[in-house]
């Protein structure tokens, strides 16, 4: 026969679980604004049925209801999306905002910059070539060749300083690497000994998965979940964490750049010295933009100089000077054939830029030295002979023949070639970084979807749980109606 005491329990399961569920929305609605909480729910399970004999047959009887635990509401492979598309953004995002240093450097403002330097000395050169007698035009012409000089060298340090920051980021980047993997291994065995002892850990996860999405930012990372629930986790290759170690990465000094003098370094696994190649996230941008892109920017610039030397050294040397002379360098050193791969700054032992090197020749700010530049075509031609600044300035402004450094272009149009393949390189580059902040909008909207709070759900929830223990208390309460009856309807009279 079935007891009323039966029933107390029941309804006592009753008001106890449904308490449990409604603190569990409270602590939900508490964190819909919490950054990395997961929504948690009460795994509600019926308990086990007793058995009863009812008119000679058996019975099994419901005895309520239990909680079985309180989980984290989370998705591994909504997480691991996410974590891809993390490193992804993270990757374009970085080079994106290099890519815009870049162009920064290289945009001319207020008619002040390289494109106008370069058209500064083109203009003096045409004004000497109708009036190649005139000091003060001469001088001219010195003053906007060593204007453009400083340009160049401008323009380039602020490369290289773009490039030291590429390269004292990297640094600072590898201690967050370390101090996330130190953190991660610290909670992977806290959450052990708190899931041993039978215990939810979920606050523990959110903070782990919290720490995961940070380093995904950084570079590409793979998580594989233990059983005894401990993360083990791989970075570009390199096993960063597994249970309760962490490997330490360290940044290692190599010293300048010989081309172009910035600061390199590279990372390595602390305890086995491995080159670790990172790929992904913030720590591949940074490395490629530091060695691929900010170089291929002073390269551009060092061709410039190459060709300065070389090509309009040359030119210079085929016409005449003021006195009639065969002329000399008019960057460099005298009497030094740059066009001899001998004198190849690039080919020395350290090597070194054209740029390192280039310089107006001193010779030409001696006493009168404004007279060494070989305006004239012929060494007869007179003091009114100006063909060959024409054609000096035409080095700069129109297309060549031929040059090693630039190849069939002039000066003017090398630079602008280099600018105007910037700006598609930079908005190729933004166009991607908008393309990948979609797909992580999109996967970062369906996380949430899945983990994190609703309001409007968890207001629903509340209701339910509400009533559901409004009936259980109804159910007790009627329970101990039914016993006041049966105790005092049994006394004796």
């Amino acid at each position: 026969m079935s007891s009323t005491f039966r029933g107390i329990n029941t309804a006592y399961t009753g008001l106890i679980t449904q308490q449990l569920s409604l603190d569990t929305v409270g602590n939900n609605i508490s964190n819909a604004s919490t950054t990395g909480y997961s929504r948690q729910v009460v795994n509600l399970v019926s308990t086990s049925p007793d058995t009863i004999y009812a008119n000679g047959t058996q019975q099994y009887v419901g005895t309520g209801v239990t909680s079985a635990s309180i989980k984290r509401v989370t998705d591994m492979l909504i997480n691991k999306q996410y974590w891809q598309q993390n490193s992804d953004l993270n990757y374009w995002e970085n080079g994106s905002n290099t890519l815009s240093s870049i162009e920064n450097v290289f945009t001319d403002t207020s008619s002040v910059g390289l494109n106008d330097a370069i058209n500064n000395f083109a203009t003096a050169l045409t004004s000497l070539a109708s009036n190649s007698s005139d000091s003060s035009t001469r001088t001219n012409v010195l003053e906007t060749a060593a204007a453009l000089v400083t340009y160049m060298k401008s323009d380039a340090q602020s490369l290289v300083t773009t490039a030291n920051d590429l390269s004292s980021k990297i640094s600072t980047e590898v201690n967050s690497i370390n101090s996330i993997a130190t953190q991660i291994a610290d909670l992977n065995q806290q959450i052990l000994v708190q899931e041993t002892q039978g215990q939810t850990a979920n606050s523990l996860r959110d903070q782990r998965d919290n720490l995961v999405d940070q380093l995904s930012a950084l570079a590409n990372t793979q998580v594989t979940e233990q059983d005894d629930g401990t993360y083990t986790v791989t970075m570009s290759g390199v096993t960063l964490v597994q249970g309760n170690h962490a490997d330490q990465l360290q940044t290692v000094d190599d010293g300048e750049n010989s081309l172009y003098g910035y600061d390199t370094n590279h990372v390595t696994v602390a305890s086995t010295g491995a080159t670790v190649t990172f790929s992904g996230g913030t720590m591949q941008s940074l490395f490629d933009s530091r060695d691929t892109t900010v170089t291929s920017y002073l390269k551009n610039i060092d061709n410039m100089a190459q060709f300065l030397m070389q090509n309009f050294n040359t030119q210079q040397k085929a016409g005449y000077d003021n006195n009639g002379t065969a002329g000399e360098n008019f960057f460099g050193t005298t009497g030094v054939d740059y066009t001899n791969s001998a004198n190849d700054p690039t080919a020395q032992t350290p090597p070194k830029s054209w740029l390192s090197v280039l310089a107006v020749n001193s010779d030409f700010y001696a006493t009168n030295g404004y007279n060494l530049i070989a305006a004239r075509g012929t060494s007869t031609g007179g003091t009114a002979d100006g063909t060959n600044a024409t054609k000096l300035g035409n080095l700069l402004t129109d297309s060549t023949t031929s040059s090693t450094a630039l190849g069939t272009n002039s000066l003017s149009s090398y630079y602008n070639t280099v600018v105007n393949a910037l700006g598609v390189q930079s908005q190729d580059a933004q166009a991607m970084n908008s393309s990948k902040q979609t797909l992580f909008n999109a996967i970062s909207n369906q996380r949430q979807s899945v983990s994190g709070v609703s309001i409007d759900e968890e207001m629903t929830n509340m209701i339910k749980f509400q009533q559901a223990y409004a009936a259980s208390a109804k159910v007790m309460s009627t329970l101990d109606s039914m016993l006041s009856t049966l105790i005092n309807g049994t006394k004796a009279s």
